[in-house]
């Protein structure tokens, strides 16, 4: 089995509150994590000019982003919750002056794609960089892990009404999601004329496979996002 050259992972908010992190009072708390900590032990100063959150139509600031998920909520999610995590190895081989700009491009490409190989019209939404350290293995260095947190709503925009959104594993959506955004990163990195398929195997997604990639970076995204 190859390793992954990309990890991605969605969760969601739903309405009512069963415990630490979830419900109304959970999307405001994760919401404020993700504005203000870029590292698990770095709180980051409240400046205004601080740029954190692109906006792609829910908002510039976590209070904004809540108002908007909540106006834009179905019956059973306030917001969809994504992680889009390029292996840190392979973003290694990128320019340092491309890795921010390759990233923010990379989340769009996914988020567009993801949508509208459901059928649905792409909605509205915010997403923010965050930087991390992998946990070194058999004596390596720790790597740069850098990722985004994408916040969605619950619902799409159609011609008619807003339709509600769900992810569900069983009908392939988390299969589709890894595909669009492992083939998204491998075209990147070839439009680049990044010489990382060495580092792989074999091409991380194959359509049709039942086989489904290893993760080959120690890091637990729980430490950085709140369910």
């Amino acid at each position: 089995m190859s390793k992954a050259i990309i990890v991605v992972d969605f969760a969601y908010k739903g309405l009512k509150r069963s415990g630490r992190g979830t419900g109304r009072q959970g999307l405001k708390a994760t919401l404020k994590y993700l504005q203000y900590r870029d590292k698990r032990n770095n709180h980051l100063a409240q400046a205004p000019d601080y740029e954190r959150w692109q906006d792609r139509g829910m908002g510039l600031s976590h209070g904004e982003i809540y108002r908007n998920c909540d106006a834009l909520q179905s019956k059973h999610v306030l917001a969809w919750t994504w992680v889009i995590s390029p292996a840190p190895d392979l973003m290694a081989l990128v320019p340092e002056a491309q890795r921010r700009e390759l990233l923010y491009d990379l989340t769009e490409r996914v988020v567009e794609d993801y949508y509208t190989e459901r059928g649905f019209d792409v909605p509205e939404y915010s997403y923010l960089m965050h930087t991390a350290k992998t946990k070194g293995k058999d004596g390596e260095p720790p790597q740069e892990h850098l990722h985004t947190h994408v916040v969605l709503p619950g619902t799409a925009p159609s011609t008619a009404d807003r339709l509600p959104v769900y992810n569900n594993a069983t009908k392939g959506h988390d299969r589709l999601f890894r595909e669009i955004a492992a083939e998204h990163f491998a075209d990147m990195l070839d439009e680049r004329g990044i010489d990382w398929r060495p580092l792989r195997e074999e091409p991380e997604v194959q359509h049709g496979s039942d086989e489904i990639p290893s993760v080959s970076f120690a890091i637990d995204l729980d430490d950085f996002f709140y369910r």
